[in-house]
C-alpha cells in the first residue's frame, strides 16, 4: 500500500491510513469515554471467489463504494489488502443502523462478484485501542446476505 504525500490517505483507495487510523481511534476512545458512550468498530473483509488474489480494480471499486455509504465522522481505513475497518462514534445506537445499511447495500459486492465478510465490537471505557483491535480480530465474521 502506498500513502499519500499528506500521510493521511491510502494513495490507492483514498482511504484513511493505518497511521492516521490509529490516532483516530485512541481519539474517539478518548472521548467515548467522556461521553460514556462506547466507541463501535466494524471490520469489512472482502474476497473475489473468482480471482486467487486480490485484484487492484475490486480493491478500487470496493473502497469507493463504501465511501459512498459511509458518514463524514466514520474513519475508514484500508488496514491490509482485502480488510477495511471502520471506527463508528457513537456506540450500540449508530452501530446496528449503519452494519444494516452496509449488509443491504448491493453496491458493495460490485455487481455480485465480491464476497462480503464483517465483525464488529464494541469498546469498553477498561480497553487501550490495541484491545479492541484484538478483540475486532478474534470476532467472528458474518456473511453478508
Amino acid at each position: 500500500m502506498l500513502f499519500s504525500h499528506d500521510g493521511i490517505h491510502d494513495s490507492q483507495t483514498h482511504l484513511s491510513s493505518p497511521l492516521y487510523f490509529y490516532e483516530q481511534l485512541r481519539k474517539e476512545m478518548a472521548l467515548s469515554i467522556r461521553r460514556k458512550s462506547p466507541l463501535a468498530l466494524i471490520k469489512v473483509v472482502f474476497n473475489n471467489p473468482e480471482s486467487q488474489q486480490v485484484r487492484a480494480e475490486d480493491v478500487l471499486r470496493f473502497s469507493y463504494e463504501l465511501s459512498t455509504l459511509t458518514r463524514t465522522e466514520d474513519c475508514v481505513a484500508r488496514l491490509g489488502t482485502n480488510e477495511v475497518v471502520i471506527i463508528v462514534p457513537g456506540g450500540q445506537d449508530q452501530l446496528e443502523p449503519f452494519l444494516g445499511r452496509l449488509m443491504n447495500a448491493t453496491s458493495l459486492t460490485v455487481n455480485y462478484t465480491l464476497q462480503i465478510k464483517f465483525a464488529r465490537v464494541l469498546a469498553s471505557a477498561q480497553e487501550n485501542g490495541l484491545a479492541v483491535l484484538d478483540r475486532l480480530e478474534n470476532a467472528p465474521l458474518i456473511s453478508m446476505g
